[in-house]
């Protein structure tokens, strides 16, 4: 069952004005969150129930936790219609009072300009005192003062906005505007303090937020194809204007072909046929296991995020390379992203294979015999592997992880061989190693940039398959 258990089901009641995406994108998210944690506790006790628990303790009750995240993104629309029936109810009662005032108001006023005019006519007749000047003068003397300082103080708030704008151009030579791309500002403070503003780049690629409270403020940029700047953060002065360039994507990522290279030095005696590299990020729900896959992409100064869309191209971040003759193709999937049976004769490896441009990184690599390949469906129900790591410190470690994570090369369907002579230094030091182990993580990140500028070739090097020595096993620290 995967885990955490949050459904649809323990949200708030639906409300029409909520995006229809809104629980499962938080769903999505929140299980991304919840198993990488998962995976990271792991890394210290591979008891799967100590490890979940200590990640409730950090986190929470995750569906506490996914209704307060719903609650923050659905607060300013729930404010709004509460603040709108407010008004909505004052300003009716407002009406009915002025109308009533006005009909009352109207009753009145005929007798009183009778009076006034009775009044007006006596005043006209009397002679004017010489002081009556000098108290107008003053009268008008208090009132310039009033206003002046009126304008004062609505100075002195226009002093605290400071206008922001921003200037999008596309990267490349001629610098040519960005259309089209939407910006939003999310101000950081107090709950009373925090608010989002959105803004769209106009034909001259401006961003004008206009004039705004001063302070933090976090900056996500949007391309009309869904590639997006996230979270960069920026502070205003009061009364300063803030402007900025930045570069954006002139176009989403496009397909390039990609080459592989695998360095294999030293080989085992029974040589895997096959290398399975699975770029995706698995995200497990109660219904169906569903995948992700974000590459960035350097533009400019910072990194925009591109999220395929895998549900026309579940296959996509998935390839099959041959070790020996370096071709390549996309790994067949089904529907739903998952591993089926394959056989060696139904397909054909190319050169090259075509990858949109972006960066790939710490994929799940397979080691696989030509055999294995009919029971590549049996990768979706395995769930736990032991992986050795080996570091410069602390020497041979190993931990279980729920599904091939990132930077490890893993032999589903075989154990690694150790040596007679070092399983024996394991048992005198650690006891009998029960568990098998089935792969070994890579030292270094693996990353790929595919390029739409450069020839793309990638060098996958094969890390040694049984690192285990006596001095190996002498200076680790567990096992």
């Amino acid at each position: 069952m995967a885990w955490p258990e949050i459904s649809i089901e323990d949200f708030p009641p639906q409300r029409d004005d909520e995006p229809s995406s809104l629980r499962q994108d938080i769903i999505d998210e929140l299980s991304d969150h919840f198993v990488c944690a998962l995976n990271r506790e792991f890394l210290k006790n591979t008891d799967e129930q100590t490890a979940k628990q200590r990640v409730l303790n950090q986190f929470g009750d995750p569906i506490k936790v996914a209704r307060q995240l719903w609650l923050d993104e659905m607060k300013e629309k729930i404010m709004s219609q509460r603040i709108l029936t407010g008004v909505s109810v004052v300003a009716a009662v407002c009406c009915i009072a002025v109308v009533g005032i006005a009909w009352s108001m109207m009753k009145q006023g005929e007798s009183l300009n009778l009076k006034m005019l009775e009044q007006m006519a006596v005043l006209a007749e009397r002679p004017q005192p010489a002081t009556t000047s000098n108290v107008d003068q003053q009268i008008l003397k208090q009132l310039e003062q009033l206003n002046q300082r009126q304008i004062g103080q609505a100075g002195s708030i226009s002093d605290l906005l400071s206008p922001i704008t921003f200037q999008l151009v596309q990267s490349g030579e001629g610098a040519k505007p960005a259309r089209g791309f939407t910006g939003q500002l999310l101000k950081r403070g107090s709950k009373t303090d925090t608010f989002t503003v959105n803004a769209v780049s106009d034909e001259k690629g401006r961003l004008n937020f206009k004039r705004l409270p001063w302070g933090q403020y976090q900056l996500t940029l949007t391309a009309p194809w869904g590639e997006s700047l996230r979270s960069q953060m920026i502070s205003t002065i009061p009364g300063r204007e803030y402007e900025e360039t930045i570069a954006c994507p002139a176009q989403a990522p496009q397909n390039v072909s990609v080459t592989f290279e695998v360095d294999w030095t030293e080989k085992p005696d029974t040589e895997p046929g096959y290398l399975l590299c699975d770029f995706r990020n698995r995200l497990p729900s109660r219904e169906q296991d569903s995948f992700r896959l974000v590459t960035p992409r350097k533009i400019g100064s910072w990194n925009w995020y591109f999220s395929h869309d895998l549900t026309d191209h579940p296959e996509q971040g998935v390839y099959l390379i041959d070790v020996k003759t370096n071709q390549v193709i996309t790994c067949p999937l089904n529907e739903h992203g998952m591993f089926v049976d394959l056989d060696p004769e139904q397909f054909k490896l190319q050169d090259s294979v075509k990858m949109e441009a972006g960066v790939y990184e710490d994929p799940a690599i397979y080691l696989l015999q030509k055999e294995d390949l009919s029971k590549l469906s049996q990768l979706n129900q395995l769930e736990y592997f032991r992986v050795i790591q080996v570091g410069n410190s602390h020497g041979v470690k190993s931990y279980g992880t729920r599904y091939a994570g990132p930077r490890m090369l893993v032999s589903p369907f075989e154990d690694l061989k150790i040596e007679p002579r070092v399983q024996k230094l394991f048992e005198n030091k650690y006891g009998q190693v029960q568990e098998k182990i089935k792969g070994i993580q890579f030292q270094e990140a693996i990353r790929f940039d595919a390029s739409e500028t450069q020839p793309n070739v990638w060098k996958i090097t094969i890390p040694e398959l049984n690192p285990f020595t006596e001095e190996s096993v002498s200076a680790s620290r567990s096992f």
